[in-house]
């Protein structure tokens, strides 16, 4: 009896070890077989971010040839470029090394007078030759033809480059850099600017002649063909100041931008004259004893003749910014500009559009017959220029590093130190109606996505 309970105690024993051992081998099994599964996973997730960041970097390749062939092409000798560039006979399908790339292209064209704009795009597809994986890319390009308005120029200069050197690398040469989205357009023709036009709406004379019996006219001054006499003269009527009007040369302008308002400041002589309005609203001190707070100003100062120092307001303490973050003011100068210190815009916040304080434009127009035309910078290094520069004569940058946050135009350009021009759009509703004629440039080229699509060309 004692041997058969010795065994049964035992034989339990034996079947729970049995049992024990079953549990554990089940126990490992699972988690070599969970070990094996994740080392796969893994193993299949490299493969994928390996495959993935050599198909970005061969679409990246291919983008940047792209940016290239664009930057580069001969515009003016293409009958329609954007439907010539934008084809398979410019940029064919064609495999590069494992992969394949396809292009498919699309072009809308919309007419605005004058002015001829194509939008063109292309979706490149960059597929595996022997794999899973594809990534697409898609890039913008705006051509413009004709009547371009130039605010939307982010880069224009008068000269003769030799063939062999690239726009960009020629620029490069004379210390100018512009960022990669914008194409510059440097041009053995010259370029004409319809100064007069523009004058005739900054006065608010709509289709009357640009003549100095009319101004008068507008000004309620004595109606006779001669100059005005020097002075500063406001264009307005109850409901609108149009512009400051200044004849004769301006020893000082300054600028000031406020959180609630912005200040524009004119010397001449020993004569100053301060205007402080709302940008959008009213006025809300002149120099003239009317009142003028219904009156909105229209943002314009147009002086015939010199304009020797533009410059923010000197204060005590760190300065202001030059412009309020609203202000669009338009300076129409005929004769030379001098820019004696940087002009930066204050603080946009949320749900604000970036566009220049100030656009410069320097030119003769009419009955304004200032003397040389150009705009000098001899502000002193690291100078910032929320501002269009535009003249028909030389832009001089007596300055070691000059930021332009804003377009430029010259018909020459003098550089003693190094340029960066940072396009943005201006939107001075004056200013829309001042164009280059004949024109044909590319406004834009963007990279506007690039991501990982499935392949539908296999199981």
């Amino acid at each position: 009896m004692k041997i058969c309970r010795w065994f049964q105690k035992r034989r339990g024993n034996i079947l729970a070890a049995l049992l024990l051992t079953m549990l554990c081998g089940t126990l490992c099994m699972t988690l070599l077989t969970h070990t094996i599964g994740h080392q796969r996973i893994m193993q299949i997730r490299r493969s994928r971010a390996i495959a993935l960041a050599e198909l970005s970097d061969s679409l990246n390749l291919e983008t940047h040839q792209m940016f290239q062939t664009l930057n580069q092409a001969d515009l003016h000798s293409l009958q329609n470029p954007a439907k010539i560039l934008f084809s398979p006979q410019t940029f064919p399908d064609h495999d590069s090394d494992s992969v394949r790339f396809s292009h498919c292209f699309s072009i809308h064209f919309h007419a605005n007078g004058n002015l001829k704009t194509s939008f063109a795009r292309d979706r490149i597809l960059c597929r595996q030759q022997e794999g899973p994986f594809a990534m697409e890319a898609e890039i913008g390009c705006t051509f413009l033809r004709g009547a371009v308005p130039v605010q939307r120029i982010p880069l224009l200069l008068k000269a003769e480059i030799p063939d062999e050197i690239t726009t960009r690398s020629w620029l490069r040469s004379m210390g100018v850099e512009i960022s990669s989205g914008a194409v510059p357009v440097v041009q053995p023709e010259g370029f004409d600017l319809n100064l007069k036009s523009l004058a005739q709406h900054a006065l608010d004379l709509g289709d009357l002649k640009l003549t100095w019996a009319e101004i008068r006219r507008r000004l309620n001054l004595p109606v006779m063909d001669t100059q005005l006499p020097p002075g500063v003269y406001l264009v307005r009527d109850p409901q609108r100041v149009h512009a400051v009007l200044v004849q004769g040369d301006l020893d000082k302008l300054e600028f000031a931008g406020y959180p609630a308002y912005q200040l524009i400041r004119l010397t001449r002589g020993h004569d100053t004259y301060q205007l402080e309005y709302s940008p959008g609203g009213g006025i809300l001190d002149c120099w003239i004893s009317d009142s003028l707070t219904a009156a909105e100003f229209s943002e314009s100062v147009v002086i015939n003749g010199d304009c020797r120092s533009v410059q923010v307001l000197s204060e005590k303490g760190a300065p202001p910014p030059a412009f309020h973050c609203d202000s669009r003011i338009l300076l129409l100068v005929s004769g030379k500009v001098c820019i004696d210190s940087s002009l930066k815009r204050g603080e946009l916040g949320v749900r604000k559009i970036s566009a220049p304080g100030l656009s410069i434009v320097c030119g003769k127009s009419g009955v304004f017959q200032g003397g040389a035309q150009g705009i000098h910078i001899t502000a002193k290094d690291n100078v910032i220029l929320d501002a269009g520069l535009i003249t028909s004569g030389v832009l001089i940058n007596s300055a070691g590093s000059l930021n332009v946050n804003g377009g430029v135009c010259a018909a020459d350009l003098e550089n003693a130190g190094k340029i960066q021009v940072t396009p943005v759009a201006g939107d001075h509703p004056i200013l829309g109606n001042l164009t280059v004629q004949n024109l044909n440039m590319i406004e834009s080229i963007r990279l506007l996505r690039i991501e990982e699509v499935p392949r539908d060309d296999m199981e």
